[in-house]
């Protein structure tokens, strides 16, 4: 009787070892091509480079009801919540899109692409919708109404050992 289920496990074996090195393969092939990232691998070179130091840091300066929110006052998880949106925003507003890589897409699969084309541009009301979603957004994170709302893009640069503002800017208004 053993024998002849060894048949069958070692069938089972070898599809299993054929479907977990096939997986690695064409993990392996995806980030080479330094294409979409598949759970539960990342890009080798993500962290593998080294670049220079920025000369200036930019900032979101956010003043609620004519209070400027201070870090220090937030946890580190829950300033990125209140950041994020507005350095996601600015990267959108300043590059038309969050798809960057579209042009590559395009190059690589023209037919999946003019399938999809359509879904992967943003919507142009979008940026006029922005500032009132990030209010609400805003005044749900804080747990409190918001009547007035600025925020400004404030560019600093580090010298001796402190930052100096170079400037700040107006960006979003709401009242």
């Amino acid at each position: 009787m053993p024998d002849d289920r060894k048949p069958m496990n070692s069938r089972i074996k070898k599809r299993h070892f054929a479907f977990v090195a096939a997986f690695f393969l064409i993990q392996i092939a995806i980030d080479l091509a330094h294409s979409v990232t598949a759970f539960p691998f990342v890009h080798y070179g993500m962290f593998s480079e080294s670049f220079p130091a920025p000369d200036s840091l930019l900032r979101y300066e956010v003043i609620v009801n004519g209070k400027t929110l201070d870090p220090a006052d937030f946890r580190i998880y829950r300033w990125d919540m209140i950041q994020g949106p507005l350095a996601a925003f600015d990267k959108q507003v300043q590059t038309a899109d969050f798809a960057f890589d579209k042009e590559k897409f395009r190059a690589a699969l023209p037919g999946i692409y003019s399938r999809i084309s359509a879904n992967l541009d943003n919507s142009p009301a979008l940026a006029a919708n922005f500032p009132e979603w990030y209010r609400n957004y805003l005044s749900s994170l804080l747990r409190r109404p918001i009547r007035t709302l600025l925020v400004n893009r404030a560019r600093y640069r580090f010298e001796d050992n402190r930052f100096i503002l170079m400037n700040s800017t107006p960006w979003i208004d709401r009242e």
